[in-house]
């Protein structure tokens, strides 16, 4: 819980460190002239925001490196993430308000708000034109953003292109006749802001391939579960990953021609005192619909190409093929909640992944709690871990309530139906699934009462699911 609170309290002082930071620097270079009445209503809150949106872009480029200092200062990288996506917004909203603010004080002034508005309206003021062409370029780039059609990789690029927009931005402003060019102090801020997202984008995209936390693994089966779940189980190569339950890696495979470079995020599912890591994963997309053909028995697609008749029996000439993982990432864990001994857990649909790998760590810890566990499904079909959650429940060391909840059959889930179910109020929550499910359970949960410190949402995706 202290942990919980301590991330809360650092991610909130980081955005007002860096704003108010920000806001003192302009007061000093722009101190003398605010009593001018030419900066007001409009122009001086146009300087500021446009600096706060530099700031907050800087800090949203960084918060996502994927380094465990800035990874534990956010509450792992999950939560690192879901700020990345507030405060990337709040920097594309203020730009757009900068902008509104400067059209809002030509038209004040009598001036032409085209010279604001559109490029190259004034051919002696490059520098302006280029401005509003970075601003339109950005705004489309941060729109394309949301697009949920876009494959996983493309939607990678856009946002490492995004990033370099916005720093050549910050770059350009600074060589302009602007507050960042004339008031040195303010001038280091920024320079130092900019390397800081170029070491971060630099790190990300080009570095963290070759230098992040690797291991190499072989695929030892890759087991269908029913309805587009599989279970990828990895032998370590060399050495095994350590991590604690909850957690997850990101993924390479570089036989996968044409997604070779791509990394993608899954919930480890094992335990960490198994050799073997298990990643339970629903094919949604391209690359993870690709995972079927790593499988070394005949529900691989491309098994019948690969079989070979002998005297005996029927022989395949797949071969284990090499996964990278790098990781482990993320701060969902029940460390985090090691002050409870009672705690809820909601899995949503795929959301049992993480769950899983927390049942059977369960099974050698000794350390005994009581757990309510809702596995939510739409219909019975899917709940394809059914039966060995069962199991593993029944192992336990922790006396361990399960509920397959079929919403087609029961309705939806609320947080009122379980807190009636624990009974008590000392309990903390944990909830893995989809992002609205994440943020509806949460919701509901503060309405009733409970502090936020005790709720711990993990969203299995970074962004969107893409449109079938």
């Amino acid at each position: 819980m202290r942990r919980e609170q301590a991330s809360a309290r650092h991610q909130q002082w980081t955005v007002c460190v860096f704003l108010g930071l920000t806001t003192l620097l302009w007061l000093g270079a722009r101190g003398n002239a605010l009593g001018d009445s030419s900066m007001w209503p409009f122009r001086a809150p146009a300087h500021l925001t446009t600096l706060w949106a530099a700031s907050l872009a800087v800090l949203a480029i960084v918060v996502v490196v994927r380094a465990n200092a800035v990874e534990n200062l956010f509450g792992g990288l999950g939560e690192a993430v879901r700020w990345h996506r507030r405060i990337g917004l709040a920097s594309i909203v203020l730009l757009g308000v900068h902008v509104a603010l400067l059209a809002a004080d030509a038209a004040h002034k009598g001036q032409s708000v085209a010279f604001v508005l559109v490029p190259f309206s004034s051919p002696e003021h490059l520098h302006q034109s280029i401005s509003i062409v970075f601003f339109y370029l950005l705004m489309l780039l941060g729109l394309l953003a949301y697009d949920r059609r876009l494959r996983h990789e493309k939607w990678l690029m856009l946002h490492r292109l995004f990033a370099i927009l916005y720093v050549v931005g910050i770059i350009h402003a600074g060589t302009g006749q602007s507050s960042i060019r004339e008031f040195e102090p303010l001038r280091t801020l920024f320079v130092f802001l900019s390397l800081a997202a170029i070491g971060a984008w630099t790190y990300n995209v080009v570095l963290f391939r070759r230098v992040g936390p690797l291991h190499r693994y072989t695929v030892n089966a890759v087991r269908p579960r029913g309805n587009n779940i599989i279970d990828l189980i990895l032998t370590p190569i060399d050495r095994r990953m350590m991590f604690s339950p909850g957690t997850f890696v990101l993924i390479r495979v570089p036989g996968f021609k044409g997604m070779e470079k791509e990394l993608h995020p899954f919930s480890i599912a094992s335990s960490p005192l198994e050799r073997d890591l298990q990643l339970s994963i629903q094919q949604v997309g391209d690359f993870t619909r690709r995972l079927s053909y790593l499988s070394l028995d005949d529900d691989n697609p491309d098994y019948l190409r690969h079989r070979r008749d002998s005297q005996h029996h029927e022989l395949a000439t797949l071969e284990p093929q090499e996964v990278h993982v790098y990781g482990p990432f993320g701060g969902f864990s029940q460390l985090r909640f090691a002050g409870y001994r009672r705690v809820v857990w909601i899995a949503v649909g795929i959301g049992i992944t993480p769950f899983l790998s927390m049942l059977k760590f369960e099974q050698h810890n000794f350390d005994f709690r009581r757990v309510w566990f809702y596995y939510l499904v739409r219909e019975p079909d899917e709940a394809v871990y059914a039966e060995e959650l069962d199991e593993l429940c029944e192992r336990s060391d922790s006396f361990i309530d399960v509920t397959t909840w079929v919403s087609g059959e029961r309705g939806r889930l609320s947080a009122a139906q379980i807190a009636e179910d624990v009974e008590v109020d000392d309990y903390a929550v944990m909830i893995c699934g989809n992002r609205r499910a994440v943020e509806d359970f949460s919701h509901q949960f503060l309405e009733l009462g409970l502090p936020s410190a005790r709720i711990i949402g993990e969203e299995l995706q970074f962004r969107a699911s893409p449109r079938k």
